[in-house]
C-alpha cells in the first residue's frame, strides 16, 4: 500500500528531541556548559534554533542519566561535578570491561577486532593533540566493543549508562597517569584481542583500570563533606 502523505508530527518531534539532547551532551561533556551553570529555557531554543518542547524532553532525558539537574521552580543546571559519582563509574566499568574481555574476546568476529583497532588508532591520535573530550569518546567507544560482542544486553545497558561519567572522568579529572600511557595500554590491549587472548586482554584492562580502581577505594572512605570541599583531585 501507499504511504500515507501526511506528516507523522511524533516522530519528527521525537528525531528532533534526539538531535537536542545530543548537542546539549556534548556541550556538556566538552565543558562548552560548565558544570552548576543554570540552563535557561530561552537561551537553549534561541541557540539550538528550536522550540521549547524538545530542549525540555532532552533536559529530561539529560537528568535521567545524571548530566542535568532539574528542580522544579527553581533551576535547571548541568549537574555539578560529583567525585563519588565518577569514581564508582569508572571502577563499575573497569569491571564490566574486564568480564566482558575475558568472556567475549575468543569469539570476536573480524569486525569486531578491526573496529577496536580503529578505535585505538583514534585513541593515540588524541592523546598526542591533547584533546580530552575526543580521547573520552574514543575510549568509551573501545571499551564498549567488548560488552557488545558479549551478547548480553544487561550488560551492554550497563556499561553505556556508565558511559556519561566516563567521559567526565577523562575530561576534568587530573589523571594519576600519561595520557599518552593510556593510548600505549589501549593499543596494547587491542593487540591481544586481535591474537583472541582474552585472559591477557582482561588482565590488561584491569591493569589499566588499578589507578581508579584505587582512587575509588581511597575517595569511598571520605566524608561527604572532604568530597564537596575538593570535587576534583
Amino acid at each position: 500500500m501507499p504511504l500515507p502523505t501526511k506528516h507523522s508530527r511524533p516522530v519528527e518531534r521525537r528525531l528532533l528531541r534526539d538531535v537536542v539532547y545530543e548537542r546539549i551532551y556534548t556541550a556538556i561533556i566538552d565543558g562548552t556548559l560548565e558544570p552548576g551553570e543554570v540552563l535557561l529555557d530561552e537561551k537553549l531554543t534561541a541557540w539550538l534554533g528550536v522550540s521549547r518542547t524538545p530542549v525540555r524532553e532532552a533536559l529530561m532525558k539529560l537528568a535521567d542519566i545524571g548530566l542535568v539537574e532539574l528542580a522544579p521552580n527553581r533551576y535547571t543546571r548541568v549537574a555539578p561535578i560529583d567525585l563519588r559519582a565518577i569514581d564508582e563509574a569508572i571502577y563499575a566499568t573497569g569491571i564490566l570491561a574486564e568480564y566482558a574481555a575475558r568472556t567475549s574476546v575468543a569469539s570476536m568476529d573480524a569486525a569486531a577486532i578491526g573496529r577496536l583497532q580503529q578505535h585505538s588508532k583514534t585513541a593515540t591520535k588524541l592523546a598526542k593533540s591533547g584533546d580530552l573530550p575526543g580521547l573520552g569518546a574514543a575510549l568509551r567507544d573501545f571499551f564498549i566493543e567488548f560488552e557488545r560482542s558479549t551478547d548480553n544486553t544487561v550488560l551492554l545497558t550497563a556499561a553505556e549508562g556508565l558511559s556519561p561519567q566516563l567521559l567526565r572522568y577523562v575530561t576534568v579529572w587530573q589523571m594519576p597517569f600519561e595520557i599518552a600511557d593510556v593510548a600505549s595500554a589501549v593499543a596494547e590491549i587491542a593487540a591481544a584481542a586481535k591474537a583472541r587472548d582474552g585472559e591477557r586482554t582482561a588482565e590488561l584492562i584491569r591493569a589499566l583500570y588499578a589507578p581508579a580502581r584505587e582512587t575509588f577505594i581511597r575517595d569511598y572512605r571520605r566524608t561527604d563533606a572532604e568530597i564537596d570541599a575538593r570535587p576534583v583531585v
